[in-house]
């Protein structure tokens, strides 16, 4: 008897909202840990500040992101590898606008410890990405379930 093995193209089929989301926030979950991980060493270790440790450990946090997205979350689109990349490089550098400036916000006006500041700030960019990443990058018209040419 065969058994049934759930490749990450088998988990990327369903694209409903709900269940991509879920798949997303796993994705998230991943990127966020290795971001926040980097964060902290490059903060408490290295005495970067934070404002320059959150940009270099938000690039880790990308990698993995993609990665996980690319294999679980998303279906690829009709783009080149490269053009895809470039759009998820684009999304992800307005991500990073939004992530600090939120940790300004929080840390420097608002006096919240660095370390909660990115995580609110994670859940305002992990939005930010699932909403720009699926309706920008990996759109699925809902009448086929073909991914739309563009």
């Amino acid at each position: 008897m065969r058994k049934n093995r759930l490749s990450g193209a088998r988990l990327r089929e369903d694209s409903r909202l709900p269940i991509q989301a879920l798949r997303y926030a796993a994705a998230a979950f991943g990127g966020f840990a290795a971001d926040y991980c980097a964060l902290l060493a490059l903060k408490e270790w290295i005495g970067l500040h934070y404002l320059v440790a959150v940009p270099i450990a938000f690039v880790a946090g990308l990698a993995v992101n993609y990665l996980i997205g690319i294999w679980f979350v998303f279906r690829r689109g009709s783009f080149t590898v490269q053009k895809e990349l470039t759009l998820f490089l684009a999304i992800s550098l307005l991500a990073l606008a939004v992530t600090e400036g939120s940790m300004y916000a929080f840390t420097d006006l608002l006096r919240v410890d660095y370390r909660i500041s990115r995580i609110v700030s994670g859940a305002v960019t992990y939005l930010f990405n699932f909403f720009s990443r699926r309706f920008l990058l990996y759109r699925v018209p809902k009448e086929t379930g073909v991914l739309q040419e563009k």
